[in-house]
């Protein structure tokens, strides 16, 4: 039986730093196809519960937060 994937990734960065995304911008900006030793983004942790995550990153005092502005393909196409 296939995994469920989850809404929610903790992604750690090459530098130690840590972000909470959304998995459907992660696959949408492609950072998945980025593999092996120049791999940037390191999924630490995945969940349904954004708030368990947050909670997460700030405990490690490298959180960065930010916010992604999503526009995906399906979206702008509605519009038209």
């Amino acid at each position: 039986m296939p995994r469920r994937k989850k809404k929610w990734m903790l992604l750690r960065g090459k530098f130690g730093s840590f972000i909470v995304v959304e998995r459907r911008w992660y696959d949408f900006a492609g950072i998945a196809k980025h593999r092996g030793h120049r791999q940037i983004w390191k999924i630490v942790a995945e969940s349904d519960d954004h708030g368990a995550l947050q909670k997460m990153a700030e405990l490690t005092g490298d959180e960065v937060s930010m916010v992604v502005k999503n526009t995906y393909e399906e979206e702008l196409t509605n519009v038209r």
